[in-house]
């Protein structure tokens, strides 16, 4: 029951963490395992991501027919982020963190108080607030799902635990 509910945590993380970034040239991937290693990959839209079966993850990247095998038990979570996007108008990039978030979330390289503006998948406004750089935001009464961080200059993606 523990890898099924695993499987489903690390699946709806890929799928968040890949889908929103269909726009993107590619997208840093990075798996963190219980023994302290990381692997990353940056990963293109002809490479896959996918389970071959209830205990493992399987990353292929084509352009080296390179295929990673890693088992669920041993994966602490996993990252993705746009290697190419949307840039602030200071040339900076606004981060999230931590993402995936359980209460409270930070941005940072924001350009003085802007709205932020929180919405689920099907497009409803959950959250709307003014914020500025370092502030914490309480995301405490939004239910655990995926949802689409927007600022002024640019849309972030946010896994709600």
């Amino acid at each position: 029951m523990k890898h099924i509910i695993k499987r489903g945590l690390l699946l709806t993380a890929l799928i968040m963490g890949l889908a929103f970034h269909l726009t993107a040239q590619s997208t840093q991937m990075t798996i963190y395992l219980n023994n302290g290693n990381e692997k990353s990959y940056l990963m293109t839209p002809s490479d896959r991501v996918y389970f071959e079966d209830n205990e493992t993850l399987v990353v292929e990247i084509t352009v080296n027919t390179k295929s990673d095998r890693y088992n669920l038990a041993d994966i602490r979570k996993i990252t993705c982020a746009e290697t190419e996007g949307i840039a602030e108008a200071s040339g900076g990039r606004v981060c999230l963190s931590p993402n995936p978030v359980h209460d409270v979330v930070m941005l940072s390289n924001l350009n003085g108080n802007e709205t932020i503006q929180i919405f689920a998948l099907d497009g409803r406004l959950m959250k709307s607030v003014e914020a500025s750089e370092g502030q914490l935001i309480d995301i405490s009464e939004l239910p655990i799902g995926l949802y689409l961080v927007k600022t002024e200059h640019q849309t972030l993606k946010m896994i709600k635990l």
